[in-house]
C-alpha cells in the first residue's frame, strides 16, 4: 500500500525529467538550425562584401588608368602645342628679331627718334621672346630631360628667382636610386608645379622646403611653406587643389593638408611605388 504513491512520484518525476530532456534538446535543436541559418547568411554576406571590394578595386584601378592615361595625353597635347610653338612662333619672332636689327643698323645716325623707336621695339620684343620661352618651358620642361632631380632644383630656382622666395630641398639618397620612368616623373613634377604656384597666390611665404622621402614601396613629397596657412574651409575653385587631388589619385595617392602650429601650409602627397618614382 504505501509503495504505490512513491512509484507514481517516481515515474511522474521520470515523466517531468523526460519531458524537461525533450525540450531541452528541441531547443537545442532549433538553435543549431538557427546557428547554421546565421552562418550561412553571414558566409554570403562575406562573399558578397569579398565580391563588392573587388569590384571596388577595379573600379579603383580602372579609374586610376583612365586618369593616367589622361594626363599622358594631356602632357603629350602640350608638348605638342610646345613643338608648334616653338618652331612657328618662335621662328617668326627671331626673323622680326633680325629685320630688327638690321633696320637699327641701318637707321644708326639717322633721326633720333627713329633710333629711339627702334630701339624701344627691341627691347618689347625681346621681352615677347623671353616670355614664349617661359611659355614653351612651361608646356615642354627641357629639364626634365636630364632627370627628374634636376628638373626639380631648376624649378626651384626659378621660383626663388621669379618670385624672391627662398627654397630649401631635402631628398634622402634612397630616392635617387630608382629607374626612371617619364610618366611619374612629369606627373610629380607638374604637381610640384602647381603647389609652388599655390604659395606664390595664396600663401604670402618667403621660404618654401620642400622634402622627398621613401619609406620601402612608398615616396613621399612635402611642400611646406611659412605663409599666412590655409583658411579653415578650403576653397575648391581657385586654389588649384582639384588638379592636384585629380594628378595625386592618377598615380594612386594621397593628398593630406596640415596647418602646423608654427604657421604656414604643409602639403603632404604620398605615393605608392613599384620600380620607384626616378630622381636623377
Amino acid at each position: 500500500m504505501n509503495t504505490t504513491p512513491s512509484l507514481i512520484v517516481a515515474v511522474l518525476w521520470m515523466l517531468l525529467l523526460g519531458w524537461g530532456f525533450h525540450a531541452l534538446l528541441r531547443r537545442h535543436l532549433r538553435l543549431d538550425d538557427m546557428l547554421a541559418d546565421k552562418e550561412a547568411q553571414l558566409a554570403i554576406e562575406r562573399s558578397a562584401r569579398l565580391c563588392a571590394e573587388r569590384t571596388l578595386a577595379t573600379a579603383h584601378n580602372a579609374l586610376c588608368q583612365l586618369a593616367r592615361q589622361q594626363e599622358t595625353v594631356r602632357e603629350t597635347e602640350r608638348q605638342r602645342i610646345g613643338r608648334d610653338i616653338h618652331d612657328d612662333l618662335g621662328q617668326n619672332l627671331l626673323t622680326l628679331k633680325i629685320d630688327l636689327s638690321l633696320l637699327h643698323v641701318s637707321t644708326t645716325g639717322a633721326h633720333p627718334m627713329i633710333t629711339q623707336k627702334v630701339d624701344s621695339m627691341m627691347g618689347n620684343l625681346d621681352l615677347t621672346i623671353q616670355s614664349l620661352r617661359a611659355v614653351i618651358n612651361d608646356l615642354r620642361p627641357l629639364a626634365l630631360e636630364t632627370g627628374l632631380r634636376h628638373a626639380i632644383e631648376w624649378q626651384l630656382g626659378e621660383f626663388s628667382r621669379t618670385h624672391g622666395i627662398r627654397h630649401v630641398l631635402l631628398a634622402e639618397p634612397s630616392v635617387f636610386d630608382s629607374p626612371a620612368d617619364k610618366e611619374r616623373d612629369a606627373m610629380l613634377f607638374r604637381i610640384l608645379q602647381e603647389s609652388l604656384c599655390n604659395v606664390v597666390r595664396h600663401a604670402h611665404a618667403t621660404e618654401v622646403t620642400v622634402e622627398l622621402q621613401r619609406c620601402g614601396s612608398i615616396l613621399t613629397l612635402m611642400v611646406q611653406d611659412n605663409g599666412i596657412g590655409m583658411p579653415a574651409v578650403l576653397p575648391e575653385h581657385g586654389s588649384g587643389l582639384p588638379g592636384i587631388r585629380e594628378r595625386v589619385a592618377a598615380i594612386g595617392g594621397r593628398l593630406d593638408i596640415e596647418r602646423p602650429a608654427a604657421g604656414g601650409t604643409l602639403l603632404t602627397l604620398t605615393f605608392p611605388i613599384v620600380d620607384a618614382f626616378a630622381v636623377h
